[in-house]
């Protein structure tokens, strides 16, 4: 059983009279120190689903289950961080104020939350903004801060939506950075994201949702093995080649051919016939975006 159970879980909402289905009767689950990534258009469904997470709504029919607790229920999200879309905090506060303030609601002592906030400061980059109010940040320093937040009780689980929206490289880069070092020493870790390359640099699985429902889960090696399109096969050999495809002449008798994955096989086989020299066989993949893409095409 993972550490975060999503089961049968629909979530209808009103509007103007009419019902919406926001999310349709998913189910997955999160396994425990890996980073998963929830992976969908805006309107997919990815905020409510978190918000069910998080107790902040409850569902219309099914359940989430951490360490199997019902999530609506505080003591199952004890020891988890959250991080919603778009945080926003009482403006008088300072970073620091903040920062004790959510350690104080998690049980951290004053000085224990100190220690442990000026390390978190340091790694983002804003201990000298920490006294200032929260009302002079920017958005990207509202995102630093409320990662901060999430941070430091020390959570064994985090759940982020959208965590790094509105963030420059260099944040996104940190953000990463305090991920990757979070998974390493046992924490488990699931973020929303419509942003691909976040998704592909750091996940170890991929839930693809959209309009309401699970299209597929992908591990690393589905991701690579649906991102191969292509070979590209350099091999040496001095006799005359017959082909009624391109063969690329690179120099010295070395030759080079793309060919489509599924004929690869065929392709090594018609080389058997002229004796030639393998020298290497390289494949050419198609980024995460263009497996996205094709997995809702396919599913409408």
């Amino acid at each position: 059983m993972g550490v975060i159970e999503v089961k049968g879980l629909v979530k209808h909402f009103s509007q103007k009279g009419k019902r919406i289905k926001a999310v349709d009767g998913i189910s997955f689950s999160i396994e425990k120190n890996k980073i998963y990534g929830f992976l969908g258009p805006n309107g997919a469904g990815k905020s409510t689903t978190i918000k069910v997470m998080m107790g902040l709504i409850y569902p219309t029919k099914g359940q989430v289950l951490i360490r199997n607790i019902d999530a609506s229920k505080p003591e199952a999200r004890k020891s988890v961080g959250f991080l919603p879309e778009n945080p926003s905090f009482p403006e008088a506060l300072t970073g620091w104020e903040l920062i004790e303030f959510s350690a104080k609601m998690h049980g951290v002592s004053k000085d224990q939350a100190r220690v442990r906030g000026r390390e978190i400061l340091e790694q983002l980059l804003l201990e000298d903004s920490a006294d200032r109010p929260i009302r002079k940040y920017s958005k990207g320093m509202v995102q630093k801060i409320g990662f901060a937040s999430v941070l430091v009780h020390k959570p064994d689980i985090i759940v982020l939506d959208e965590p790094m929206s509105g963030l420059d490289p260099v944040g996104r880069f940190i953000f990463k950075k305090i991920l990757k070092d979070f998974k390493n020493e046992g924490g488990t870790i699931f973020f929303s994201s419509h942003i691909i390359p976040d998704v592909e640099d750091l996940c170890d699985k991929v839930i693809v949702i959209n309009k309401g429902k699970i299209l597929t889960v992908l591990d690393v090696e589905k991701i690579r093995t649906l991102s191969i399109r292509a070979y590209e096969i350099v091999f040496k050999t001095n006799k005359e080649l017959h082909a009624d495809f391109d063969i690329e002449d690179i120099g010295e008798s070395m030759k080079k051919i793309k060919v489509a994955a599924p004929e690869v096989f065929k392709i090594l086989d018609w080389l058997k016939n002229y004796d030639a020299e393998l020298l290497s066989i390289q494949p050419i993949s198609e980024n995460l975006e263009s497996i996205f893409i094709k997995l809702t095409q396919e599913r409408q």
